[in-house]
């Protein structure tokens, strides 16, 4: 009994002070420092048996790409928080050769998804005389985590005959803080679009023991969002 009166007070009290949950999507884009899974795929092509055949690099990380990240949190005022998903981010490099004599690959897939919380301070908002609010600024801090895979996958055949062939993953977890400023232009009460931009400060995911180098992944970089959210 004593949790349902606690929870329908909370309800009015929420009600009473004007408070709101949201929900909001947004679309956008990345940047990504990708030097360290290129510089392993280098280390690689210049090593026995890449160098020996002359394999060509054929896919080498693209270092930028679109990302999705949905938003779903409580505002009270001037205040936010809640939990923020998605950011999920997909790249690859290639090493290759085929001709009559026989057939080289090494492949690599990097995957990394995004999880945190958010909080964000609307310090400024411009209302008509109406007392009605038409747009806001606002500031945001997000703490979360980057789950990171790496898939290495290839084979070296001669003459039709198997020298080589692995398909090994490498799962990996890295701290990651988002901080970044936006705007949101209120189509009506309950409706919004905004856009933001910021940087994403990521820990480094490693192979330590990964041959020739080290494979490192390094998520950091500039995020650029925009979309629709909703309040209710």
């Amino acid at each position: 009994m004593k949790k349902y009166t606690f929870l329908i007070i909370a309800i009015l009290c929420s009600i009473y002070a004007q408070a709101q949950f949201t929900v909001s999507y947004s679309l956008g884009y990345a940047t990504h420092d990708m030097d360290g899974m290129k510089g392993l795929l280098k280390s690689i092509q210049q090593s026995s048996p890449a160098s020996t055949i002359g394999a060509k690099n054929v896919d080498n990380f693209s270092a930028s790409q679109v990302i999705h990240v949905v938003d779903i949190g409580y505002r009270f005022d001037m205040h936010e928080f809640g939990l923020k998903g998605g950011g999920y981010s997909s790249t690859g490099g290639k090493l290759s050769l085929k001709d009559y004599s026989g057939e080289y690959s090494n492949r690599f897939i990097v995957n990394g998804l995004r999880v945190g919380i958010y909080y964000k301070n609307y310090f400024y908002t411009y209302r008509d005389e109406n007392d009605k609010a038409l747009f806001s600024f606002f500031g945001e801090i997000s703490p979360g985590l980057y789950f990171s895979e790496i898939k290495n996958n290839g084979f070296f055949t001669v003459q039709d005959k198997e020298l080589d062939s692995f398909d090994d993953k490498y799962s990996k977890t890295s701290f990651a803080f988002l901080i970044q400023a936006g705007a949101k232009y209120y189509i009506t009460k309950n409706i919004n679009l905004h856009v933001a931009l910021g940087y994403d400060f990521v820990g480094k995911a490693k192979v330590e023991d990964f041959k020739p180098k080290e494979a490192m992944v390094n998520w950091s970089g500039v995020r650029f969002t925009g979309g629709v959210g909703f309040s209710f």
